[in-house]
């Protein structure tokens, strides 16, 4: 019986998924197991994986299966048996389609050979913390990233283009006045914080074996549903989750040996990336059915379980026993000290280990500094003067070296241009999902002390995950929360919680 057209578009998209997936894998071997003096070649693989999945991408056959399916200028689905998730599924394989064959097949050889090797780069110089070593990447990185925007084209801004890619729909026309008032809240937050007894984190103080350290984190995702038999979780520089497939979710953390929360709340945080991985509808791998909706909606789901999970006092209730047992030296903590230590707000230098209310902030920064790189308002030598002084005017400290400073993310070496802001996008949505889910199960606090978790992970799979891009960010926001996106959710929690916790 001969395919329908629908099954045969399905078939080969999930070809390129397939490849797609190996592409993830080879990233996910640079970063945790390749030796170093493989980079070369390495770089050479993923430009010829690029490239040949970029060729089917833009290839004739898919071309011409989608255009007799979905009216590539206009639209308009042309198949009316098709069902509303198929019909969606059209519309998000047309604007992939769009958006590839704009890229010239060189062009995109040349973007992933650059950031493969800008990536190893990276690592060089965050280890000698030497932003020298790293700028001449950086820039070929920002003068292809701009090339990509002028190729995918924009009508505002360039980064407009690239933003896109990342979050659909979202612009800096939109973006840009949600940072400033966001931007408001939280420095406003900050300094009422600071002028208050700050809390005392001694308790906290010690040294934690590393191995250890990893198994608790395994014994964390276990409790969030992952399985050895489905997931991994390795050591890298920069923590990361590489979803391959709903069966086979790859997930970093690195520890420090005198700080135990940085290898548990990041470990938390990818486990959200993986459990969004993990829900996605697993017959629909090849298809837009079966991918996240979004980045921004992708870093809900890890925020989700960092802060709103993690970081609350039932949550430790159950697990604080557990890390006591591991982990002797921390037997006298009472859980109320601890839940206070766990939630310091203390502005501090790396993004991923700032606490709640600062975090955005770190983020905002990075939006407006590579705004600037691709409107050519800043060059790549002065980031870390500007860098440091935007430290300073919203956090009130400076860092010391450029690790501490410009070097700490991996992001630009692996050109994710436009990427940043999905992280402040996830908080914003989390704050409205949370809000729904609380309706949905009053008792969650209860429940979580007694060390449930699932209940949580099915909510979020039958109202987000198993969706995939059905829906826009947008949609799946309104959808759930019965408002469009907002910042005012998330303001009106962290001034809650922090208000309780710090007592004013």
């Amino acid at each position: 019986m001969k395919k329908s057209l629908y099954d045969q578009l399905f078939e080969l998209s999930k070809t390129i998924k397939t490849l797609t997936s190996i592409e993830y894998l080879l990233d996910w071997d640079q970063e945790t197991l390749m030796p170093s003096h493989a980079i070369d070649f390495r770089a050479q693989q993923k430009a010829l994986m690029a490239g040949h999945i970029h060729k089917l991408k833009t290839s004739s056959k898919f071309s011409h299966l989608l255009n007799q399916l979905i009216d590539l200028e206009s639209g308009k689905v042309l198949d009316p048996s098709l069902s509303p998730a198929q019909n969606a599924a059209l519309r998000e394989w047309r604007r992939d389609h769009l958006q590839a064959i704009k890229l010239p097949a060189s062009f995109v050889k040349t973007f992933t050979s650059t950031c493969s090797m800008a990536g190893n780069t990276w690592i060089e110089a965050k280890k000698t913390s030497n932003f020298s070593h790293f700028a001449p990447s950086l820039t070929k990185v920002f003068q292809l990233s701009r090339k990509k925007a002028d190729l995918l084209g924009y009508q505002d801004h360039p980064y407009d283009a690239l933003l896109d890619l990342f979050e659909p729909g979202m612009t800096v026309a939109k973006l840009t006045p949600l940072f400033d008032r966001l931007k408001t809240a939280l420095t406003t937050l900050v300094k009422t914080i600071k002028s208050q007894p700050q809390i005392d984190t001694t308790c906290l103080k010690g040294e934690f074996n590393s191995e250890l350290q990893i198994q608790f984190g395994k014994k964390i995702l276990k409790a969030m549903g992952f399985t050895p038999e489905d997931s991994r979780l390795d050591l890298s520089v920069h923590p990361f989750c590489m979803p391959l497939h709903p069966l086979d979710t790859r997930m970093t953390t690195r520890t420090h040996h005198d700080d135990i929360l940085s290898n548990i709340f990041s470990v938390i945080h990818e486990g959200g990336h993986g459990l969004y991985n993990k829900g996605l509808p697993l017959e629909q791998f090849g298809s837009p059915l079966g991918e996240q909706s979004s980045l921004g909606i992708d870093e809900s789901q890890s925020r989700w379980w960092e802060t709103r999970i993690g970081r609350t006092k039932p949550f430790w209730t159950h697990f604080l026993p557990l890390l006591q047992k591991d982990f002797p030296q921390l037997k006298n903590i009472q859980l109320d000290p601890f839940y206070l230590s766990i939630n310091k707000v203390s502005p501090s230098f790396i993004r991923v280990e700032a606490d709640e209310v600062t975090y955005s902030l770190h983020v905002i920064l990075r939006f407006e500094i590579e705004k600037a790189l691709l409107e050519g308002s800043l060059k790549i030598e002065d980031i870390p003067t500007v860098w440091n002084q935007k430290m300073q005017d919203y956090l009130g400290i400076t860092p010391s070296t450029d690790a501490e400073g410009c070097l700490q993310d991996v992001h630009w070496g692996f050109g994710l241009v436009g990427y940043f802001p999905t992280y402040v996008l996830g908080n914003l949505y989390a704050a409205q999902f949370f809000h729904a889910f609380e309706k949905a199960h009053p008792d969650w606090q209860n429940r979580i002390s007694q060390g449930e978790l699932g209940f949580i992970r099915e909510w979020l799979r039958t109202n987000i995950h198993q969706y995939g891009r059905q829906y826009t960010p947008e949609e799946l926001v309104q959808r759930i929360s019965g408002k469009s996106p907002h910042e005012s959710d998330y303001v009106n929690y962290l001034n809650s919680k922090y208000k309780e916790v710090y007592g004013f």
